[in-house]
């Protein structure tokens, strides 16, 4: 089921109108000063009032949960019977309005084809009673004409869901890219800290171990003020090397790769959907192949999630236990019996089983991801 708010917030307004609408054509018209009258009155009050209940569920704001897609097809086929019961009860072709309504709905709830057959058998229904139970003049062409209705509404529908679906792909690839330009910075950063580390380490440090060693040499070859001047010349020098020591040190402690801004970045403004982190950010990463695998796990678990679940609540972990690096994802959508691994899956996989990490899925319960990746760095 495709959950937009701009679609449902339209539709919802549509059909209240229409309700109104029908209820005030239907009801001012039908005769109350009989018994008979009141009793078939009352029906079609109870029948407006069915249907009103049913696309109430329908379209309610509420975010998705394991029941939601149930409750709403429920929705749907109270509408249509209600469509049916005060159509059978009412020869006004003002109902049709209402099926209008229900027919703007589908595409909301069901893929192209089904919400198309929905269409097409809401329009049969209105040809059935208007050819053979109210034998109403031209049947055919008042159906031609509430049909093309039907049709328009059932298109309008979906332009809006295709357009919100275009700018939410968009505002997915920007999201990305934002993440994914953070993470380059951390890994360009760490690089070129580790580089410099590397050179002060070979170069500096070996030149001053070098000048070290002379100067020490010199004290025992040397006498009088000399001596002095040099032995204090071998101090600085020791001095020096301590300093660049320590600062090759602090450059290393500092060359962990945080792909925390990275991730805020992935999950800031995710559509339709809320995320809970749970993240030990004392965790140091110093390898670049580890970050991405990491990062590249969540960004693939919140796109599965997105794609091909009914899930409103994505629940991502990662902490540090028994020398492994443990990433849990998991959302609540609804359980799958089975799971057809796509080019998503498959390359997160290969990514974790590069770091000699393992990664298990579970949809027994929702959609499930857990990836283990050794990892003995102290955090």
């Amino acid at each position: 089921m495709y959950q937009n708010s701009i679609a449902q917030n339209l539709e919802g307004i549509i059909g209240y109108l229409a309700w109104a609408m029908v209820c005030y054509l239907t009801l001012n018209g039908q005769p109350t000063n009989t018994p008979t009258g009141q009793i078939l009155l009352f029906i079609l009050v109870m029948g407006l009032l069915l249907f009103i209940v049913g696309f109430y569920f329908a379209t309610r704001p509420q975010k998705a949960r394991k029941s939601d897609k149930l409750i709403r097809f429920f929705a749907i086929l109270t509408q249509f019977a209600a469509i049916l019961l005060i159509r059978s009860l009412n020869e006004s072709g003002v109902v049709v309005i209402l099926s209008v309504a229900l027919a703007a709905l589908l595409p909301l709830y069901f893929n192209h084809l089904a919400a198309l057959l929905g269409v097409l058998m809401l329009i049969l229904v209105d040809f059935i009673f208007n050819q053979w139970l109210w034998h109403i003049p031209d049947a055919f062409i008042w159906t031609l004409l509430a049909g093309a209705f039907h049709l328009f509404a059932f298109r309008m529908t979906q332009r809006v869901i295709q357009e919100q679906e275009a700018r939410d792909e968009i505002t997915t690839l920007n999201r990305e890219l934002i993440a994914t330009q953070a993470l380059l910075e951390e890994s360009t950063k760490q690089s070129e800290r580790l580089r410099i580390s590397r050179d002060l380490h070979d170069g500096i440090g070996h030149h001053l171990t070098a000048l070290i060693l002379k100067l020490q040499y010199l004290t025992y070859t040397t006498t009088g003020e000399a001596k002095t001047e040099i032995t204090e010349a071998h101090g600085l020098a020791k001095e020096l090397l301590q300093d660049v020591r320590n600062t090759v040190n602090q450059m290393r402690e500092k060359s962990t790769i945080s792909f925390f801004d990275a991730l805020d970045a992935l999950i800031a403004q995710v559509p339709n959907i809320d995320i809970e982190l749970d993240i030990d950010t004392s965790i140091k990463i110093t390898e670049v192949a580890v970050t991405e695998a990491l990062f590249r796990s969540i960004q693939e678990g919140i796109t599965n999630s997105l794609k091909h679940s009914s899930a409103s609540l994505i629940k991502i972990s990662l902490k540090y236990e028994n020398t492994n690096l443990l990433l849990k994802i998991d959302d609540n959508g609804a359980p799958k019996p089975s799971l057809a691994e796509g080019n998503g899956l498959l390359g997160m996989k290969e990514r974790v089983h590069n770091v000699q990490g393992v990664v298990t899925i579970d949809t027994s319960n929702g959609f499930s991801i857990t990836i283990h990746i050794p990892y003995k760095e102290e955090i």
